[in-house]
């Protein structure tokens, strides 16, 4: 057996009867490179030769990444996407999920790096090990702001990815989406019979042999994967809608079709149209500790010496008007207020007097007439003779607590 042998098989089992979140052309672009390989006309070669290219910095021999800007990590995520690539070796320019986790962790641990940028440009690939990757995303992604950028497309299971990011920005050309899940059966029982093979299973348990290659699928078989299918795609679409605050019907409206970057962003799947020198540029001043400290979904200036205190003022100010009308009910309220209605309006809304003190006074004044209307009592008149004077902390024509007192005391004076 050669030494590829173990490696094609395992890639069979990877890309044959198991959901892929791949565009459709894609996955037909790896069956016909995998049987390339089978008839021995691939070459294999080592992933590190498809990453850490950059157009905005050279990356440092000890680095595993570019840090480009002011300590922004550019990390590649291109082609394919697999689980695990060290049984792969990159076959074709793929990327795994594990690598992928280890750079962003490394960087996360790098003091020389404030930000983490992802530069994405997949078809998507492989279910297994993704989401796990996001969710590794999501947590370090609370150490150290990551964001992503499709250069130039983003496309299902390479669209997950940035989800799980705090924005996604890409070129005007870019594109982003396929939000769904596809699984492919290889019939090749024809295939076999022209050459004269008879493959004969010999299985325990009902379901062991089902789906494989050497028979067409069955009724049943195919429903148990579009079970499967249908269960991965709802938790992609959760994922998405979740990591984009979007609504999770706007996600399915979009039926794994393709989105350009003006609508992707006006559905609010990617967050602006740029260049990756911009975005970049973006991310350092968001993240670097000279200029900025960063904190999740906001920035904060530290040369902003003067703190906002917008919120506090609101504050004070609704407690003064949740005050003012307690003060004025209260009047109103007033045992004593019967019978002198008018008057405890007059109190309660063009003077600050409290309750008490209204209570007092509204208790050495008559009652109204029965046969008539408040304006009959002289104390009323008197009050009423007084004006609306503006009162309150916004008032420009606030009268004197003092004058007040005066005027009121006037006024019961005249009716000695």
């Amino acid at each position: 057996m050669q030494p590829h042998d173990l490696k094609y098989a395992r890639l069979l089992g990877r890309l044959y009867n198991a959901p892929l979140m791949l565009l459709p052309d894609k996955a037909e672009a790896l069956h016909q490179a995998m049987a390339a390989a089978l008839a021995g006309g691939l070459a294999w070669r080592s992933e590190a030769s498809s990453g850490g290219r950059s157009g905005t910095g050279e990356q440092p021999a000890r680095k595993p990444y570019a840090v480009v800007g002011k300590g922004v990590a550019l990390i590649p995520v291109f082609g394919p996407l697999v689980q695990r690539g060290g049984w792969l070796d990159a076959l074709c320019g793929m990327s795994s999920y594990d690598r992928t986790a280890s750079l962003v962790d490394q960087a996360m641990n790098d003091p020389e790096v404030n930000a983490v940028l992802l530069e994405i440009d997949s078809p998507g690939g492989e279910v297994a090990g993704l989401f796990a990757l996001t969710d590794r995303l999501k947590a370090m992604g609370q150490r150290k702001p990551i964001w992503s950028y499709a250069n130039e497309g983003a496309f299902s299971a390479g669209y997950a990815i940035p989800c799980a990011t705090e924005r996604i920005y890409l070129p005007r050309t870019g594109m982003v989406g396929s939000v769904g899940v596809i699984a492919m059966h290889v019939d090749q029982s024809q295939r076999d019979a022209t050459q004269g093979y008879v493959y004969t299973p010999i299985f325990a348990g009902e379901r062991k042999a089902a789906g494989n290659s050497h028979a067409p699928l069955d009724d049943a078989t195919r429903a148990g994967m579009q079970h499967e299918i249908d269960r991965i795609y709802g938790m992609f679409v959760d994922h998405v809608a979740t990591g984009r605050q979007l609504d999770r019907q706007a996600v399915i409206d979009t039926q794994a079709g393709l989105l350009n970057a003006d609508d992707a962003v006006a559905g609010r799947f990617a967050d602006g149209i740029a260049s990756l020198d911009d975005v970049v540029s973006m991310l350092s001043d968001a993240a670097s500790p000279h200029t900025s400290v960063f904190m999740k979904g906001t920035q904060m200036d530290p040369q902003a010496q003067q703190p906002d205190n917008t919120a506090l003022n609101a504050s004070i100010a609704a407690d003064a008007k949740a005050a003012e009308r307690s003060r004025i009910a209260a009047i109103l309220d007033l045992p004593q207020a019967q019978g002198r209605e008018a008057l405890a309006r007059k109190l309660a809304l063009t003077t600050d007097m409290d309750a008490a003190a209204a209570a007092g006074l509204l208790d050495v004044t008559p009652q109204a007439s029965a046969a008539g209307p408040d304006q009959t009592n002289p104390f009323v008149s008197a009050m009423q003779a007084l004006g609306n004077p503006q009162v309150g902390a916004g008032g420009q024509a606030e009268q004197d607590p003092a004058q007040t007192a005066a005027s009121l005391g006037a006024a019961i004076a005249a009716l000695a």
